[in-house]
């Protein structure tokens, strides 16, 4: 009997449900052993802030039964994140390819599968070893800013817009946030009109991308998320050949520019760059978005001082990066044996900084659980160097600012509606799905 190409698919999917559920099975049953990275993995109903203080009563770096050494704290995150042995990547990766990888392989009766292997987000570009983040960001973060710069009153000018069409009562999330920070980053890249409402459905499919990579999606949520990601490649792979073949002042053409003069640059760069701004960009603006305005509403006292002056917007995302980051776990492999903390780490073991909790280490500032756009000094860990999210910090940072600009100017008396609800299984992120507010 000849199997055909839907006999394939369904038996590979078959095969990828079955691990991602084995997988799943773990993180629950290894939450029931009081494990609090365990627990944060799980993403239940948990508190994640509580999960932080107690991992950091653990120590500076500790041993999860999710076999990963974790840290909640400042120092030892920041030395983490800082160190060139610890990257993004995992060393058994290297000299693995895209034609390689079978996100549906069988793992044997007595084995648990790997996450990485079984849902491998190559196409993402969010799992390149430290150094070709910190290469990448040497020359297309410069382009990518001055791109920014470029656009800030247009960046401005959407948000004012969408603001002022909005009803009474919204969602935060869906009615501005998302659709807006997609819109963004298409005029950056120059994407032509017919394909934009596309884009923005790829975005939006793309969204659980960095929480794929701890925590395993529902096998039709993993499905959606790979093949959107394949057709946003191709999507900005087109783009990129026409800035090739006809040169103006978008980013996509100015980023072949840059790469043209980097004597490192590889093929795949460019679209590493547009990727990383479409699937990690849009969805963190626009999380980022949702946070401060929400952090704000929480805080009448600081929504008050950026009411009256909407200069303060800068300085209100700063605070909420540190306060609630759209960033909250940042996943390391060690490249080669190493001590950290008084630890023996081994090459190829896993190192996570809780982000969320290092932010809120009593040691790095004081009165770390409040919300003060006015703190002398905003210290966090969560767009940190050689990591895919440090090639958005930019992007996320400055659509933030003009949102929270906009809302404060254009709906000074805006006010929740209801809690905010919060994908399943996005312990990375937290992402928010719906934010009700009302106006009046």
């Amino acid at each position: 009997m000849v199997q055909t190409a839907t006999d394939r698919q369904t038996a590979t999917d078959g095969k990828l449900g079955d691990n991602l559920l084995t997988l799943r099975g773990v993180q629950w049953i290894l939450g029931t052993k009081d494990d609090p990275y365990a627990l944060l993995l799980r993403a239940a109903s948990d508190d994640p802030r509580e999960l932080g203080r107690r991992l950091r009563e653990r120590g500076p770096l500790s041993f999860s039964h999710a076999m990963a050494w974790v840290t909640a704290s400042a120092e030892p995150g920041e030395a983490v994140l800082g160190d060139a042995r610890l990257s993004p990547r995992h060393p058994d990766d290297q000299a693995e390819t895209a034609e390689d990888a079978d996100p549906g392989a069988e793992a044997m009766p007595w084995d648990i599968p790997v996450l990485r292997k079984v849902l491998p987000l190559r196409d993402a570009f969010v799992t390149l070893d430290r150094a070709e983040y910190v290469r990448l960001a040497r020359w297309a973060e410069p382009v990518t800013a001055g791109a920014l710069e470029r656009h800030r009153e247009a960046i401005a000018d959407r948000y004012r817009a969408r603001v002022r069409h909005l009803p009474g009562e919204f969602d935060l999330m869906t009615d501005l946030a998302r659709g807006v920070s997609a819109a963004v980053v298409a005029d950056l890249l120059g994407l032509p009109d017919d394909r934009r409402e596309r884009f923005a459905e790829l975005c939006a499919g793309t969204a659980g991308t960095l929480d794929a990579t701890f925590c395993p999606p529902r096998l039709t949520a993993a499905r959606d998320l790979l093949t959107s990601l394949a057709e946003l490649r191709e999507l900005l792979g087109e783009v990129i050949e026409s800035a090739r073949t006809s040169p103006g002042e978008g980013l996509a053409g100015g980023l072949l520019r840059a790469a043209a003069d980097d004597a490192e640059a590889g093929p795949d760069d460019v679209l590493a760059v547009c990727v990383l701004l479409a699937v990690v960009g849009s969805d963190t603006a626009a999380n980022l978005v949702c946070e401060a305005v929400a952090s704000l509403l929480d805080h009448p006292d600081q929504w008050k001082l950026v009411r009256d002056d909407p200069g303060l917007a800068s300085a209100a995302v700063e605070e909420t990066l540190r306060y609630a980051p759209p960033i909250r776990l940042h996943q390391r492999y060690a490249q080669e044996d190493l001590e950290l903390a008084g630890q023996r780490i081994e090459a190829g073991q896993e190192v996570v900084v809780v982000a969320e909790a290092a932010n809120r280490d009593p040691a790095l500032h004081s009165d770390p659980d409040g919300f003060d756009i006015r703190r002398p000094e905003i210290r966090h860990l969560t767009f940190p160097d050689g990591s895919p999210v440090a090639l958005v910090a930019s992007l996320a940072r400055a659509q933030a600012a003009a949102a929270v600009a906009a809302v404060a100017a254009g709906l000074p008396d805006l006010r929740r509606a209801d809690g905010v609800l919060r994908r399943l299984r996005s312990p990375a992120t937290a992402a928010v799905l719906r934010l009700p507010v009302r106006t009046g």
